[in-house]
């Protein structure tokens, strides 16, 4: 069955994406998409993802759908960045939907890990890869291949470098596309005697959790 990508262009659109993202990254679980997700409703996460989006000028929202079906089977949000975001300081990204409580702070320890190295890392113009995903009864028919591309195409006719933080699910997905390990990423939550709600959600969200820094230089060659 034939596939089709498409651009974000309307509000209406982005429901049928945002389910998929969280079905995709429920099956496997993955604890550090919950941090963003939160405790919210369905609607209120995808309403708080969209209006980042329509925030955020750098962001583009992409999606593939089942040309039989029409159904949306994979979404992913890239990241072009003409100039470099980190040339001056910027407020970093807290978790401020999360209720107070042991999630709140297990998150917030999670997310400032996980954004802190990003100035150093990421300091110059570039593309990035915020999230990918397939709907798991989808996985293995080039849905992440179209996802891809239509990112790499923009790096290299913009002539700019890429950058994923990539999960062990994704890796080879974005060995395929030029990308290479430049360093691991650890992410973790700790605090001195912690107490019994704190220690829970940090072993629900997987702690430790462990990724990859990949970058692709300008055209897939060497710098």
């Amino acid at each position: 069955m034939p596939l089709k990508l498409h651009e974000l262009t309307s509000d209406a659109e982005f429901a049928p994406i945002c389910a998929v993202e969280t079905e995709a990254f429920n099956d496997p679980f993955f604890g550090f998409w919950q941090v963003f997700y939160g405790a919210s409703s369905q609607e209120d996460f995808c309403a708080r993802q969209l209006s980042w989006h329509k925030g955020d000028p750098s962001s583009h929202w992409i999606y593939v759908t089942d040309v039989q079906t029409g159904d949306v089977i994979g979404g992913a949000q890239w990241n072009i960045y003409k100039e470099n975001p980190y040339a001056s300081e910027a407020a970093m990204l807290t978790p401020y939907w999360l209720p107070e409580g042991a999630f709140k702070d297990v998150a917030s320890q999670l997310l400032n890990c996980f954004l802190s190295y990003r100035p150093t890392r990421m300091n110059e113009p570039h593309i990035l890869l915020n999230f990918c995903f397939t709907h798991p009864k989808h996985r293995r028919r080039g849905v992440g291949r179209l996802l891809m591309e239509w990112g790499i195409q923009k790096a290299d006719e913009l002539g700019l470098p890429s950058y994923i933080e990539a999960t062990d699910i994704g890796l080879k997905l974005y060995e395929a596309h030029g990308f290479k390990v430049e360093g691991e990423i650890d992410l973790d939550a700790t605090v001195e005697n912690p107490s019994e709600d704190f220690t829970q959600v940090r072993e629900k969200l997987g702690c430790p959790i462990h990724g990859w820094f990949m970058r692709r230089p300008k055209h897939g060659k060497a710098d």
